[in-house]
């Protein structure tokens, strides 16, 4: 969902535009500008816009396999292809993903063979057309919740033509989702020990209220809450006064128990403690619900006994219910 109160400055359109131009189906920034190149279609935005390796992002019910189509593309001023193109793909080495991990500083890895099938790795762009299709077989169930997995696909070569400089390889990135996963509507109250003016974030949304988290799949039963709403990111967002805050370096993981479906653990996301000592719990007097018909009731604590002295060292409090809107 659109963040609300965010306000983007001229300037990040102008380098929104410049970036944008990256792809767009054509070769304006390839080195053979002015002749069609083969390449690989955006499926989907790409994550990091002006990233030399384009990366898409997926998520998916966690099932035994689903399809991702991907296409390949005679792309540039010629609406068509002049004559036959085979394009030769396949399953890229190791050294993409790690040069990825180098320049935009993150953490992928490859999928392992059994999270995935590639059925076939050759396409035909046939005469008077633009573009061949075919599927990446992914398969959610064998996914690694703990990890950020990535399929590097490269052309290996083309019969005719140009070959892209900037698509000829793409990173997949795909990810699973539990069952908890979706966009939630939240209410319900929020009490800070140490300052009467921290309350519950519907208390500063005013007509935008209630507010709306996500809950991201983690593990088949943990979920991270996600704020998509107001700052956008791992955020437990407050009210300071009729303003929005958040607590820094805190936001809740819910542990769900699979088979009553309540939330049986809370934990902090920056760490357990972070290192300003902050620290989740599931309040042991809370009237916590089970997942029905898309709502549930949880209760918890943000502890901090660098501030407050005392066991079990509690400063925050939410008691909450959560409806869910749509799955994400």
């Amino acid at each position: 969902m659109k963040k609300y109160i965010n306000k983007i400055p001229l300037l990040l359109f102008a380098v929104i535009g410049l970036s944008s131009c990256l792809k767009d189906d054509t070769a304006i920034l390839d080195p053979a500008k002015g002749h069609n190149v083969i390449e690989f279609s955006n499926p989907t935005d790409i994550v990091v816009h002006g990233s030399s390796i384009p990366l898409y992002a997926f998520s998916y019910e966690s099932v035994p396999s689903v399809n991702l189509p991907i296409t390949v593309s005679y792309s540039g001023p010629e609406a068509a292809a002049p004559q036959d193109i085979t394009v030769k793909f396949g399953v890229s080495d190791d050294a993409k993903i790690a040069a990825y991990n180098t320049e935009q500083k993150t953490s992928l890895t490859a999928f392992a063979q059994n999270a995935y099938s590639l059925p076939t790795t050759e396409v035909v762009i046939k005469k008077g057309t633009s573009k061949a299709t075919f599927n990446v077989v992914l398969k959610p169930e064998n996914f690694d919740f703990s990890k950020t997995e990535v399929l590097g696909l490269t052309i290996s070569s083309v019969s005719s033509g140009i070959l892209s400089g900037n698509f000829a390889t793409i990173l997949i990135n795909a990810s699973a989702k539990n069952k908890y996963d979706g966009i939630y509507a939240v209410t319900g109250t929020m009490v800070d020990v140490t300052a009467a003016s921290l309350t519950h974030v519907n208390n500063a949304l005013g007509t935008k209220a209630p507010m709306q988290y996500e809950l991201r799949t983690v593990s088949a039963t943990k979920c991270a809450v996600y704020d998509n709403y107001v700052y956008g990111g791992y955020y437990a967002v407050i009210a300071s006064g009729t303003a929005t805050s958040q607590y820094g370096s805190f936001s809740a993981i819910f542990e769900f128990d699979p088979v009553t479906n309540k939330v049986i653990g809370v934990t902090n996301r920056a760490g357990e403690p972070a290192s300003n000592t902050r620290s989740g719990r599931l309040d042991p007097t809370g009237d916590n619900t089970a997942l029905t018909n898309g709502v549930f009731k949880v209760k918890y604590n943000m502890l901090q006994p660098s501030v407050i002295a005392t066991a079990p060292y509690v400063r925050t409090t939410w008691d909450e219910t959560w409806t869910l809107l749509k799955k994400r």
